[in-house]
Parts: C-alpha cells; structure tokens; sequence
C-alpha cells in the first residue's frame, strides 16, 4: 500500500507540475478507469479471427510504444491471447519514409502504408506499425471495427513480407 500510495503522489505531483498534456491526462485516466474496470472481468467469449480491426486499449507504455486507445489488426491468436499490429493515422509531413508495395516498394520502413483508397473501412491513410506487434489479452479489445485484411489477400501477404524482413534486420543488428 505505501509504494501504491507513493506512486500515486508522484503521478500527481505530474499533473500539477503540467507534465502531461491534457489529451495525455484524459487518455492516461481513461485508460487507468478501463483496467480497474476490466482487469478480473470474465474473457470475451465472441470468437475473433485472423485479419480483423478492432479498437484496443494498449494502456500506458514508454515512448515510442503505442499507448492507450488504438485500432489493432489481429495478426494470430493462441487462446485468449491475441498478436496484433496497431494502426495509427498517417502524416505525410511527420512519416517521411513509408512502405507501399506499389507507392513506396523500394522503402525498408517498419511503416506500412494503408490507403484509404484501397481500403474503404479507413477514413482516412493510415499506418501500420510493423515493428510493434503486440501480444494483448483478449479483453483489451474494446470493440470491432468494420475492417479486414483478409490473410490470404496480397496485402496481408505483403506487409507479413515487411514484417519479416524488419524482424530479420533487427535481428541481425544484434549480432
């Protein structure tokens, strides 16, 4: 209890200093609210496949992991864990180097562009983060999304090709 307690002044003592934004406060309690809410909830028993888009809860994580919520594409599923890349908008301006199998295919990026234009369940150009597969409980899923990328579609098979290719290049930096 006294370490619990202690945190909590040190997250206070950050909100009165103006060290988060708040968009940041917002999402942070939001996110707090979810887990306190949900943590001991029974897991969701509506099936979920391979190559949905859901909005997730992705909690509080270090810069530059994504943080609170987000849509995800649901790349694997072992029980009630499930593997996904989260999405997040695209600004042409801030993401300079992209991957796109016919815009960008000469791009190494662990960005992968997804065109609202090719996908009509985006509003809006997106990205997916190839580098920050997540595993997640299956009750970070806050709801569907009208979206999928089928597994067997060239695009699914196209970012998987990135995907590996980023996860071989990382590895082979470590050594």
């Amino acid at each position: 209890m006294k370490e619990y307690l202690k945190a909590q002044n040190k997250i206070n003592e950050s909100v009165i200093e103006n060290v988060f934004s708040s968009d940041e406060l917002h999402r942070f309690s939001i996110s707090d609210s979810r887990w306190t809410e949900n943590r001991k909830k029974k897991l969701r028993q509506k099936p979920v496949k391979k190559g949905e888009i859901y909005q997730f809860e992705f909690g509080k994580n270090y810069i530059p992991e994504m943080s609170y919520e987000h849509r995800g594409l649901v790349t694997g599923i072992k029980q009630k864990l499930l593997y996904v890349l989260p999405i997040f908008s695209y600004n042409p301006l801030k993401h300079l180097d992209v991957y796109h199998p016919v815009d960008y295919p000469e791009s190494h990026s662990d960005l992968f562009l997804l065109k609202s234009s090719e996908f009509s369940f985006i509003s809006h150009d997106s990205l997916l983060k190839l580098n920050d597969i997540r595993t997640v409980s299956i009750n970070r899923i806050l709801y569907r999304q009208s979206g999928r990328i089928p597994p067997d579609s060239d695009t699914y098979k196209a970012f998987l090709k990135q995907c590996v290719h980023q996860e071989t290049n990382a590895f082979f930096d470590l050594i």
